[in-house]
This record gives structure tokens, C-alpha cells and sequence, in this order.
């Protein structure tokens, strides 16, 4: 397995975490700490539990809004996500479902000129201080410390050195194994991290997840690496694509699997939303679209197929 920088003086320097604020959105939007909630507020990430963690699994995502019912209204016939309502003592939570699993968390917050609507995905790890102890040394920075959250577990979110935005998981139920049965409709199915330090971002990410790494055939493209755990796929570090500053920060870009990315695209725009990137196929023959829902949170759709050497989980 390579190792992209073996010390803390070849990390990248940490990323000025107020300018990243400014120009991404995020602020005090995102956490769930520092309210109330009951006990049994929220959804397990596991069911039934499997009190094993997998490091490295995108296992949840959660969207910051200005207007959740909007958001339920679109992603719910956008995707057949069904919802419940999670007892909070600010604004309104809600947990999306499907078929009976919990799939993604939709948090109300009002919404100023310097924030915007934002999906930040969730990866699990077996020790979310641990991880967050590795994350300063390698350069990261800690948006919010780690906190418990009932029903979930463990939590902290973090920016990478280049502000790519994340969330540790570490879930009170443990995570789902991978399962060859097909992908369903409105589950996630693959993340990719767009990056000016695609090298530097794989090493971090390396770090605290223990990935395995692999390089793309550069004949499909671009130079990308793909992260993988416990004998899956899990996402790809991208360069950031020629129309972005070269300063810009970093930003994963999660993807949901739809039956069909031309009809959902479609019925996107439909339901109040937009097209980002129209559907096409990427590097590895799968159709995909970027979207952006009615109030400009962006995520992709994909058609499911093995992205990669190895089943994308």
C-alpha cells in the first residue's frame, strides 16, 4: 500500500479555516451539538446492529437548508425517500429513509449571503478522538469538536488541509456490511473528493481511514486516486476541473444511485431544481448527472455499475 507523505512536515499546510467558512457553506449551520434532543431522537445508522465498525465507509450524509419542507418535497419524489421528524430544541431535523434504513439527515437553518444549502458526508471510524488527534497532526482542522449525538453515536466534523469538509462517524450501532445485492434507488453510492492536492488529499485521507490506494489508468483520464476499505471501493480523489480557481477549496461531491440518470435529471428541473453537468458517462462508463436541488445544494445521480476495479459499497 503506498504512503503518500510519511511525516507531519510533508502535509500540506492547514487550511485557514475562516476563509473556508467565507467561501464555502458551512458556519454553524452543520452540527447538531449544543442543542437539545431526546434520547431517542434519531435513527440508528445500523438495523439491525452490527456493533462492528468499518473505517473508511461513507455510512450517512446530512444537508444543511434553509427550508426543509421544500427539501422533503424534492427528495422524497425526487427519490422515494420517506422521513421522521427528529425532536430538537432549534429548527427542525429530519431523517430520510429507505426501506426502512436511514440514509441521510436534513437540518433547517437559516441561510445568510456568506452560507448556502450543503450535503457533507459521514465516514465511519472506530475512534472518532483518535481520528481527530491524527487529523491535526496531518494538517486538518477541527470545524467542530467530537460530541455525542443519542441514537447515532460519535461525531466531529472536519476540514482537510485543502477545505475539503467531512464528518468522523462513530456509530453507537456499528455500520452495515457490504452486500452484493443490487444498489437501491436512493441509497448513496460513491463520493469523490475534487482537489488542487489530489496527492496530498489522498496521504490525509490515507491517514486517518487506512485506506488502500490505487491509482486510475491514466489513459481514462485525469491521474485519480481511488480509496478503498475492507476489500471495497469507496471514492475517488479528483483534481479540481480546469473551470474552478486554482485556489478553490476542495469539496466532496456525493452520489446517489437512481434507476435512471436521464428521467431523474429531468424530474430534478421538474420539482424546482437544476442540472449542473448534464448526464453523460464518466471515466468509467457509468452515467452520471450533477444536480442541484431547489434551494442549490449540489449532489450527484448515478446509475449503478461497478465504478472501479472492486464493487463500489
Amino acid at each position: 500500500m503506498p504512503v503518500f507523505f510519511r511525516n507531519p512536515s510533508h502535509a500540506s499546510q492547514t487550511f485557514n479555516w475562516r476563509r473556508l467558512v467565507l467561501s464555502l457553506p458551512v458556519g454553524v449551520t452543520l452540527c447538531l451539538s449544543g442543542g437539545a434532543y431526546a434520547a431517542d431522537s434519531f435513527l440508528p445508522l445500523a438495523v439491525p446492529a452490527t456493533n462492528k465498525a468499518m473505517p473508511g465507509k461513507f455510512v450517512y450524509a446530512q444537508l444543511t437548508t434553509p427550508d426543509i419542507a421544500q427539501a422533503e418535497h424534492f427528495y422524497g419524489q425526487l427519490l422515494g425517500w420517506t422521513f421522521k421528524e427528529s425532536s430538537v430544541s432549534f429548527g427542525r431535523y429530519v431523517q430520510a429513509t429507505v426501506n426502512g434504513k436511514s440514509v441521510a439527515g436534513l437540518v433547517e437553518r437559516p441561510l445568510d449571503g456568506r452560507h448556502a444549502p450543503l450535503w457533507l458526508p459521514f465516514i465511519s471510524t472506530a475512534s472518532v478522538d483518535q481520528l481527530v488527534g491524527t487529523a491535526k497532526t496531518w494538517g486538518g482542522s477541527i470545524m467542530f469538536s467530537p460530541h455525542d449525538i443519542p441514537g447515532i453515536g460519535r461525531e466531529a466534523i472536519i476540514s482537510d488541509a485543502q477545505g475539503g469538509l467531512f464528518a468522523a462517524v462513530q456509530s453507537s450501532s456499528g455500520d452495515l456490511e457490504d452486500s452484493d445485492a443490487p444498489a437501491v434507488q436512493g441509497q448513496w453510492i460513491w463520493n469523490a473528493l475534487l482537489t488542487r492536492a489530489p496527492r496530498d488529499a489522498t496521504g490525509f485521507y490515507q491517514k486517518l481511514f487506512s485506506y488502500e490506494v490505487r491509482t486510475q489508468d491514466e489513459s481514462q483520464g485525469p491521474l485519480r486516486y481511488i480509496l478503498s476499505s475492507q476489500a471495497s471501493a469507496r471514492a475517488t480523489v479528483n483534481p479540481l476541473p480546469p473551470r474552478l480557481n486554482s485556489d478553490a477549496p476542495a469539496r466532496w461531491l456525493s452520489f446517489i444511485d437512481v434507476d435512471n440518470v436521464a428521467e431523474s435529471a429531468k424530474k430534478a428541473v421538474e420539482l424546482g431544481g437544476s442540472v449542473i453537468s448534464e448526464p453523460h458517462l464518466d471515466h468509467n462508463n457509468s452515467m452520471i448527472a450533477i444536480l442541484a436541488d431547489p434551494a442549490g445544494a449540489v449532489f450527484g445521480v448515478m446509475e449503478a455499475q461497478a465504478s472501479v476495479d472492486g464493487e463500489a459499497k
